[in-house]
């Protein structure tokens, strides 16, 4: 128990100040000032560490070979890794680099350079359907850069890949086993290119991450420095994570990896020990060779090959701009899948002779970042213990934290919140309560099983690829889980019914009630993420565009703006009432979405009073490359894939809005499954085996027929306007 002689009533004044002091801070200083974050992260750890001496002096029970005794003492040891994570991250925060000037200048010599220096863009796949690979694909062939060959590496050996790939015009390469899985399948590419095109700089994708077209133009010309081996850019996603999408907050908040992305790479890079995420990223070939080609001893080829350029003396340099889009997990089940990776991947390189633990070459504080990124994954026990806490002491009278109200308010209350604010400040509103922690919540059981196996068994386990494309047609509930947080819901409710409610085992009852209402809203929020609602298929999504374009009909144009697009439909407002009353549903309409790109489509649905039209494509004209019109189904997807996907929109949220996500929530929390799924389509997929016959069979046309559009010179001229 703590001994401070205070009264409750002053405790919470002093709390009430404490937390004015931060948000003070968060509403005057500015994040993107070094000297700020220095400020305000002071503050925080101030209060951390204050808070952890009164954990450790004040709070524990006399020490005895006894539950009452060691329970405390475990749950302390997991906390002050939390906090000494926390702690870390706060100084790393105090660093922060921007290399988006030394972009704008390799963007300008390679402008000017007559003969840019070779590109080899390696596209990685093991089981990917083609309605995935083919994004990536065609958004390669669609780079803005002169000298650059692009190779699709298949791990799945399958013949329509290989036929594709001739198809349309890219390198396809294969090998006979599966040996060191992505980084196996990158020796193999890396040796092979050599003998053909042996370009000094190689761009790795994933099957899943389209390049934009800037993406080279961007990063090559950095490498004017030799000390940089590789140049890494942040994965950005067009579909919302499971947690986004289940909690209906796709427009609301941000996806989970955003902070480590956008605020923690940035920093490490300012400490130089930004590391590879395994896409989207450029390497030297030559920095490859010194280190013996792709590491593949371990699960997570990215980070180990960083920490094998760091021990060579290059840098790993950050990029924080958006050069690529990709797939996110689209099932509970593979997101878990993925964080079960990276963690026995990070456990694996530590635990390598070379690697940053026990290998030489390495400095104090390229260790130190490995060791936080360690961290992070030995942070999720803690989020078990901290919801069997009220239940541990409910039925067996074992408390966690001996902490009188008083104490509450005068140490943990002020630390708390100061963690609230200077996460959501430093991220730039990035972070939210409740919707971060609950992302971390649902993966915390099957990560700490992994962190357990990886901790007796670390090596000879499968590399596992997380499954992208899936079926996701209809509500689907992953049982183990979401009866764990329904069982943690039951036992905490009945519990504190037995004890504190009805009864009372000592003073600590207020405090345990309080800790077990948190727990239970924590697990039933994480509850509904495990109860997954159906999506729509990949081809549907509408992507935000709000571009201002002419609308052309008959020979006359009206301003319009293209409010979303898709692969094959557009929404479009137009900007004269007395125009929209002249379209009629079947009218064929002609709009530019993208500069030099004309889109032809049919009104199928049109709103008088908001003057928005619904448009079906029906033709597309892309005058980048030439003027031939393209009509059938097939040559409509690619065009349109290969010009969306390679200048994608922004689709997910920048940052957090808590009114729009906590009213998701309520939504989600009161509306029946079934009630959501209404109006979602059945996710159509085609997956084409390796038994599939050797020749490609090009797809049905889907699309209506129309005649051949006719558009003159004039219409195009005023298009282009």
């Amino acid at each position: 128990m703590s001994p401070e002689v205070v009264t409750l009533s002053d405790a919470i004044l002093f709390s009430l100040l404490a937390l004015a002091l931060i948000m003070g801070c968060a509403w005057l200083l500015d994040s993107r000032r070094g000297k700020d974050r220095v400020i305000f992260g002071a503050i925080l750890i101030v209060m951390l560490l204050n808070y952890l001496y009164f954990r450790v002096t004040k709070t524990l029970p006399d020490f005895e070979w006894s539950a009452y005794a060691l329970w405390p003492r475990a749950y302390l040891c997991f906390e002050i890794v939390v906090i000494f994570y926390t702690v870390l991250s706060i100084v790393f925060f105090f660093r922060r680099t921007d290399h988006s000037a030394a972009a704008d200048a390799s963007e300008l010599f390679i402008a000017g350079s007559p003969s840019p220096p070779a590109v080899d863009v390696f596209i990685c796949t093991y089981n990917e359907e083609l309605s995935i690979l083919e994004r990536t694909i065609l958004a390669a062939k669609a780079i803005d850069y002169q000298n650059f060959t692009v190779w699709v590496l298949d791990d799945g050996r399958r013949d329509w890949l290989e036929d594709y790939c001739a198809e349309v015009g890219v390198r396809y390469l294969r090998r006979s086993d599966n040996v060191g899985a992505k980084g196996g399948n990158l020796n193999n590419a890396i040796r092979q290119s050599a003998k053909e095109t042996n370009a000094p700089y190689i761009l790795i994708l994933d099957a899943d991450f389209a390049p934009q077209r800037a993406i080279l133009k961007r990063t090559v010309g950095q490498f004017a420095d030799p000390e940089i081996g590789l140049i890494q850019t942040p994965q950005f996603y067009y579909n919302a994570d499971p947690v986004q999408h289940n909690l209906l907050a796709s427009k609301a908040w941000v996806d989970d990896q955003r902070i480590f992305f956008d605020v923690m790479q940035p920093s490490k890079d300012g400490w130089g020990a930004a590391f590879c995420v395994g896409t989207s990223c450029i390497v030297r070939r030559d920095a490859l060779g010194m280190i013996g080609g792709m590491p593949q001893e371990t699960v997570t080829e990215d980070i180990h090959l960083t920490y094998r350029l760091l021990q060579k003396g290059l840098k790993t340099r950050w990029l924080n701009e958006r050069l690529s889009v990709g797939l996110s997990a689209e099932s509970l089940s593979g997101y878990i899948t993925q964080r079960c990776r990276w963690c026995l991947g990070t456990i694996q390189v530590a635990l390598l002779r070379d690697g940053p633990f026990f290998g030489r070459g390495y400095t104090f504080l390229q260790r130190l970042h490995y060791f936080h990124g360690l961290l992070f994954w030995f942070c999720r026990p803690f989020i078990l213990l901290l919801m069997a806490a009220p239940i541990l002491y409910y039925f067996l009278g074992l408390p966690a934290i001996q902490m009188e109200p008083e104490a509450f308010f005068l140490y943990a209350l002020p630390m708390v919140g100061g963690m609230w604010a200077f996460h959501a400040w430093v991220s730039g509103r990035r972070s939210m309560p409740l919707f971060t922690e609950v992302s971390q919540m649902v993966s915390a059981i099957p990560i700490t099983i992994a962190l357990l196996h990886a901790l007796i068994h670390p090596f000879g386990r499968p590399f596992k690829v997380t499954a992208k494309g899936e079926d996701r047609a209809r509500v689907d509930i992953l049982y183990p889980i979401a009866g764990t947080f329904l069982l943690v819901i039951i036992l905490t409710f009945v519990g504190m019914l037995n004890g504190p409610l009805m009864g009372t085992y000592n003073d600590l009852d207020g405090f345990s009630v309080a800790w077990g209402m948190v727990v239970m809203v924590y697990a039933f929020v994480s509850l509904l993420v495990c109860i997954e609602l159906p999506r729509e298929p990949l081809d549907s999504i509408q992507f935000p565009l709000a571009r201002q374009a002419n609308l052309a009909r008959d020979g006359n144009s009206t301003p319009c703006t293209v409010d979303t697009i898709s692969i094959s439909k557009a929404e479009i407002t137009l900007h004269d009432g007395r125009a929209a009353g002249q379209v009629r549903p079947g009218d064929i309409l002609i709009f530019s979405p993208f500069a030099d790109f004309d889109v032809a489509g049919r009104v199928t649905g049109a709103d008088r009073v908001r003057l928005g039209l619904s448009i079906s494509i029906v033709a597309v004209r892309d005058r980048r490359y030439d003027w031939e019109i393209r009509q059938t189904a097939e040559e409509i997807r690619r065009k349109m894939i290969q010009r969306l996907f390679s200048e994608m929109p922004l689709a997910m949220p920048a940052r957090a809005y808590p009114i729009a996500a906590i009213r998701g929530l309520w939504r989600r929390m009161f509306d029946r499954p079934s009630k959501l799924a209404r109006g979602i389509e059945k996710h159509a997929v085609s997956v084409r085996s390796q038994q599939a016959p050797r020749r490609w069979q090009r797809p049905r046309d889907v699309a209506p027929r129309v005649p051949l559009l006719q558009i003159g010179a004039a219409s195009a001229a005023q298009l282009a306007e």
